[in-house]
């Protein structure tokens, strides 16, 4: 399956270029510091005498523009004479403005981390700080410590309309998948709870996600969430492909889903028409097989001197009348059965002429009689309910399918719900 969403971006310097403006709030680093016992009756911030000798010259060096690869020199030295919390968020605070005058994100990142260290972080800057926190961290490819910062700029409240998506990336990158996936369906669990949109692409993330790291259900939740929320005939083509892929469906499975990929008009590719006809079989159903031989000239899949296209035409030809004729006789013998079998076959017969309400009627009959194949008959109902429009109905009747086709009508579901 081709990718559906592009390489993970990056947050590409967001600390960088925003730290100084939101932790400093434009305001220069204090060349002198407060030692004395009245600062500290005060309640402002003092610092340790050995602090303040190593910590005044370097600071008079960044207030003045002088040299600043002198003062990332001394950025040991600094943090070598830190003895207290208000020793570390000034340090913090002077080594996060060398970095950001140098652009020299790990210098960035130390200066932030010593700050959130310290404590003296005021709570409505916390959040914004571990999440420029956890940017750097992504940057530097340091996902465990992304996701430790990220997190609890999720703990401090911190909000943003991208922050989730880059949350559930820092998960993916530390191969945290199933977290990552709950993680992000959780904030879009939020938004629709809240009748906001979610974008389209977090949801094609997460499907991509599940199916490469083969997450079969997570793949054919996010597959019914995609198509729930972006109906388009593109994503059906996606989200059917991904569902026909991670789960062990039989041929007969396989036709049902492929009949919802040709009614949301997710059906393009010559494979897809080829597969379809293969598994509805033109010699048993034969009027289907005719629509969708149409379909995929009128899509461009096939030609009419296509030799496969022919070859199919030929048997089609030969076979639609006598099926159609032969309808009638397969439901009356399906009425007088001793079980199920023979109205599931019927039923097949008359949905394959596009009579939904007599296969609806013969689907209802074998699952009365028994004998059959519960799912199958259950999900062939739903199905020839949906082609009336009786969604409600149809959805209840999806509902009870399981079993191996569970996931099939889980994506008719889909399809049902937004029609309705």
């Amino acid at each position: 399956m081709p990718r559906m969403f592009p390489s993970a971006r990056r947050t590409r310097g967001l600390a960088s270029s925003l730290a100084l403006a939101v932790v400093l709030a434009g305001g220069g680093v204090a060349a002198t510091v407060a030692t004395s016992s009245a600062a500290y009756a005060q309640g402002k911030p003092a610092y340790t005498p050995t602090f303040v000798k190593v910590y005044e010259p370097v600071a008079a060096i960044v207030n003045k523009g002088g040299d600043l690869a002198a003062a990332k020199a001394q950025v040991p030295a600094i943090v070598a004479a830190v003895q207290s919390a208000d020793d570390r968020n000034a340090a913090g605070t002077l080594i996060l403005s060398v970095g950001t005058k140098l652009k020299d994100k790990p210098l960035e990142r130390q200066g932030l981390e010593l700050m959130v260290a310290s404590g003296k972080v005021t709570p409505d800057k916390l959040g914004q700080i571990q999440y420029f926190i956890g940017s750097l961290a992504y940057d530097a490819n340091d996902y465990p410590a992304a996701l430790t910062a990220f997190r609890a700029a999720q703990a401090a409240g911190y909000t943003d309309e991208n922050f989730p998506g880059v949350v559930a990336e820092a998960y993916f990158k530390n191969n945290q998948f199933a977290p990552g996936l709950q993680s992000l369906k959780a904030a879009i669990d939020q938004r629709i709870a809240a009748h906001t949109p979610v974008p389209e692409i977090w949801i094609k993330r997460g499907l991509q996600v599940a199916y490469d790291n083969k997450l079969t259900q997570q793949a054919n939740d996010w597959s019914a969430l995609l198509v729930a929320n972006y109906p388009t005939p593109e994503n059906w083509q996606i989200a059917v492909q991904v569902v026909n892929a991670v789960n062990p469906l039989d041929p007969q499975a396989q036709l049902d889903l492929l009949r919802l990929m040709a009614l949301s008009n997710g059906m393009k590719q010559r494979q897809d028409f080829a597969r379809y006809i293969e598994v509805a079989d033109p010699r048993v159903m034969s009027n289907e097989v005719a629509k969708v031989l149409q379909s995929a000239v009128s899509a461009g899949a096939l030609t009419t001197s296509d030799s496969y296209y022919q070859e199919i035409k030929r048997t089609v030809d030969q076979r639609t009348a006598s099926d159609r004729a032969d309808a009638p006789k397969l439901v009356a013998a399906a009425r007088t059965a001793a079980n199920g079998n023979a109205a599931l076959t019927a039923g097949d017969v008359v949905y394959s002429i596009g009579d939904y309400a007599q296969a609806e009627q013969m689907y209802q009959l074998a699952l009365q009689k028994g004998g059959v194949d519960k799912d199958k008959a259950l999900t062939r109902l739903g199905i020839a309910q949906a082609q009336q429009g009786k969604n409600a109905d149809a959805r209840a009747t999806f509902a009870q399918v399981a079993g191996a086709r569970a996931a099939v009508a889980r994506m008719w579901q889909a399809y049902v719900t937004a029609k309705a």
